[in-house]
């Protein structure tokens, strides 16, 4: 079966009068029917990007330069060359989004009502009785005790929490295929977070939707995911199960991430950071590892030639040159090269 959406060497380009910066570059996804996907990695590290790419919503200045973006459902669409008209009638019903902060997703002049059965009137040819009643058994679904008032109220009547739920909600009410979710416990409490997240496997589980979760916080991935790629400079440096990334991370840049959270919990120990910063576009290296300014591994061969994504193990995949002796180089990888 092909997967539900396919991801293949897609680059996103900032597009300036003077010069074009490369900002994501070969990024390779593949996410199956109903399962839980997870991209993590610093903050500018393009993750939020190559989500917005998936639904169409870039900005103006930036462009896919090359690559495609497959989605499988009724038939076979490729979102990157999609024209507008069609993809509005894929956008909120079969692939869906939650943003990451609910006060600037929900339009603060309309009701709850008004925003969340908006989707079903673009996508439905339901009465408005049947409309509101569906928006209320789907307010109820996501855990909001009062949902006849709720559908009255405006955002800002809702506190963060109930906010994120109505979120949800409206990305859920016409059971799309798959649902992005671009950091969407970042603005709450810890407590709320893992209602938040119980809740959305949950309603992944009831309406059998994959869900490409999108974070920096490693802890959410463990929570929420069966798969992860780890992302850096725009790239996708490992991608593995979670188990596998977890146990036996294969890059340095996943080492060192994990090495941060582990520091946390030992009081003994000088709390770990990875020196140096994400590199913004204008810095990112031409050639070799766009992480060998920060890695304690590097080579010379690092700064003069970018590496390929290995298979270091089955189904364990890292784009280091620590990795060309035990693995051997992912096919996608390699062809891309060579040509």
């Amino acid at each position: 079966m092909k997967p539900l959406l396919n991801i293949e060497n897609l680059s996103i380009n900032y597009m300036t009068n003077k010069k074009d910066f490369n900002i994501v570059k070969d990024v390779n996804i593949k996410i199956d029917e109903r399962m839980k996907y997870g991209i993590v990695g610093e903050s500018g590290s393009g993750k939020s990007l190559t989500s917005l790419a998936i639904m169409n919503l870039l900005p103006e200045v930036l462009k896919i330069q090359e690559g495609s973006i497959e989605l499988n459902t009724d038939s076979t669409k490729d979102l990157a060359n999609i024209s507008k008209k069609e993809m509005r009638k894929v956008r909120g019903r079969e692939i869906s989004m939650i943003f990451q902060e609910p006060m600037t997703a929900l339009d603060p002049l309309y009701t709850i009502e008004y925003q969340l059965l908006e989707v079903l009137k673009i996508h439905k040819t339901y009465s408005k009785k049947e409309m509101y009643k569906i928006g209320v058994d789907m307010l109820k679904k996501v855990g909001i005790a009062r949902p006849d008032q709720v559908m009255k109220d405006y955002p800002h009547q809702l506190s963060g929490g109930m906010r994120q739920r109505v979120m949800i909600a409206m990305a859920l009410i016409c059971q799309p295929k798959l649902l992005i979710a671009d950091e969407p416990t970042t603005a709450l409490d810890v407590t709320i977070q893992a209602q938040i997240l119980d809740l959305m496997n949950e309603l992944s589980d009831l309406h059998n939707t994959a869900i490409l979760m999108i974070t920096h916080d490693l802890g959410v991935i463990l929570e929420t995911c069966e798969r992860v790629a780890v992302m850096y400079a725009g790239q996708i440096v490992e991608e593995s199960t979670v188990e596998k990334i977890f146990e036996e991370p294969a890059h340095p840049y996943t080492k060192g991430l994990l090495s941060s959270i582990r520091s946390l919990g030992n009081k003994s120990e000088e709390l770990y950071s990875i020196p140096g910063n994400v590199p913004t576009p204008d810095q990112y290296q031409e050639l070799g590892c766009r992480f060998a300014t920060r890695c304690p591994y590097a080579m010379d061969q690092c700064f003069n030639q970018e590496p390929l994504m290995y298979q270091v193990q089955d189904d364990h995949l890292s784009k280091c040159w620590l990795h060309v002796e035990e693995g051997r180089a992912n096919e996608r990888s390699s062809e891309r090269t060579r040509s």
